[in-house]
């Protein structure tokens, strides 16, 4: 945990904990933030009263991820099971778990000493020779060009399945989708990257287009005491504890102040431990280099720590080409947006009832446009408004924990759709009277983008 003041005013925070980002199921089509997301918004939102349509002064809580690789939020461990049988309630109760304990450690924060510093390296992690002390057989080893293993495609039991006919542990790929892939491993990588059934060598595609990443940043930063090693994947547990082990003895430091941050810089997918790969499971799978990638990240962290405790330059190796721009892109545009016959954009589709008790949920539905016409950064979709003095004052937005914007396409020959907009009516809402305000833009068969807003008639909460 880190925490920031400016004078004497409290700035943020920053707690690391390891978890997925995985309450909410990869069937979910809402745009979340999920646990982790959830516990910044409470911290900012309902403690420190940040607004963030208003452009008040803020309070910056950042709850990022570790050495998550397989450490699941799903208690029950199946897809969006545990603590309870709601995924979006899930999401609330681990995020607010998280929030809890980082407040209590935020309350007993002490000033950081010393100064910031950090070394940066670049790493062919395609073509790494590991030296014996780093791996489990003291003998001698090397990593290997990128393969993506057949478990990778059956997902993880806990976080949610993938692609049919896949299973976690997968040693042989099954031939006939393998054919159909039509992508042959050579028999000198199989073996290099043994166990593993081996799926698409992208590490042999990329010589035109980059499929996986070859050259990648490895960092470590020395925050006063703290030092944060920054790595490009997601590493499971028992690999980040190694990890955290091998740079705390390079720097002479006890290990709790080494934290490995992962997803950092860039993204290789999995690290697991030699014994980890083994076995196969989804994160072996998707451990892209071999059996020796770990050791091949100890070895590298080792020698980055040695230059920052010693004060010494880094070579920091070659830095990849800028493949921003030529990234691809599946989305699709909007031709041209209608409204349901006799109605006008904004039109309400479906009124809310009279009145509301706290607790309940309120449902509304609007003619609307298509929402890539406007993703409304800095905006919003819905409005939760509430009558004080003649006056109609905004209390929720989308961005809000109790509301929900969800659109659907009803005619795509016609190009007509909805809004539908729901409100969890929380137990603490005040009670008055309220209405729901949509805002949109339509596209018309020209390419004009033209803005709309509509609003349900009044109800009380009460």
């Amino acid at each position: 945990m880190l925490r920031f003041k400016q004078g004497d005013k409290d700035a943020g925070a920053i707690s690391w904990f390891a978890t997925h980002n995985t309450s909410i199921t990869n069937k979910n089509t809402l745009i979340s933030p999920d646990n982790k997301g959830y516990a910044s918004y409470a911290w900012e939102h309902d403690h420190e009263g940040v607004r963030y349509l208003d452009d008040t002064p803020g309070f910056v809580a950042a709850f990022p991820n570790t050495n998550a690789g397989d450490m699941s939020p799903n208690l029950n461990l199946k897809p969006g099971s545990g603590p309870t049988e709601d995924e979006f309630e899930n999401a609330r109760i681990i995020g607010e778990r998280q929030l809890d304990k980082a407040r209590e450690i935020y309350d007993d924060a002490r000033p950081v000493a010393g100064g910031v510093d950090s070394r940066l390296a670049y790493v062919d992690m395609e073509n790494v020779t590991v030296r014996p002390e780093y791996t489990p057989d003291g003998e001698e080893h090397r990593t290997c060009p990128a393969v993506v293993g057949a478990s990778t495609l059956a997902g993880s039991v806990e976080d949610g399945p993938a692609i049919p006919l896949f299973e976690e542990g997968m040693r042989t790929p099954i031939a006939p989708i393998l054919e159909a892939l039509r992508v042959d491993t050579p028999s000198w990588l199989a073996t290099c990257q043994y166990p593993k059934a081996s799926l698409i060598p992208t590490g042999l595609l990329s010589n035109v287009h980059p499929v996986t990443p070859k050259r990648l940043p490895l960092q470590i930063m020395k925050i006063g005491e703290l030092h944060l090693v920054a790595a490009p994947g997601e590493f499971t547990i028992a690999s980040g504890l190694r990890v955290r082990r091998t740079v705390a003895e390079q720097l002479g430091v006890p290990l709790d102040r080494v934290l490995l941050q992962g997803y950092a810089n860039a993204y290789s997918q999995y690290v697991t431990t030699p014994e980890e790969y083994d076995a196969q499971n989804y994160e072996g799978g998707s451990t892209l280099y071999g059996r020796y990638t770990l050791p091949a990240y100890q070895q590298e962290y080792a020698r980055i720590a040695q230059s920052l405790r010693a004060g010494t330059a880094l070579d920091r190796g070659t830095v990849p080409a800028d493949e921003s721009g030529r990234q691809f892109t599946f989305q699709t545009g909007v031709v041209y947006d209608n409204p349901p016959s006799g109605k006008a954009f904004g039109a309400v589709l479906k009124a809310p009832e009279g009145s509301y008790a706290r607790g309940s949920t309120a449902t509304v539905e609007f003619a609307t446009g298509h929402p890539k016409n406007n993703v409304r950064r800095g905006s919003t979709f819905l409005e939760v408004q509430r009558l004080e003095n003649g006056t109609w004052k905004r209390v929720l937005d989308d961005g809000d924990w109790e509301t929900t914007y969800r659109w659907t396409r009803l005619n795509g020959l016609t190009g007509t759709s909805k809004a539908t907009v729901t409100w969890k009516i929380a137990a603490d809402t005040a009670p008055g009277t309220y209405r729901i305000v949509h805002h949109g833009d339509a596209k018309n068969l020209l390419g004009k983008i033209t803005p709309f807003t509509g609003a349900t008639g009044t109800f009380t909460v009460g």
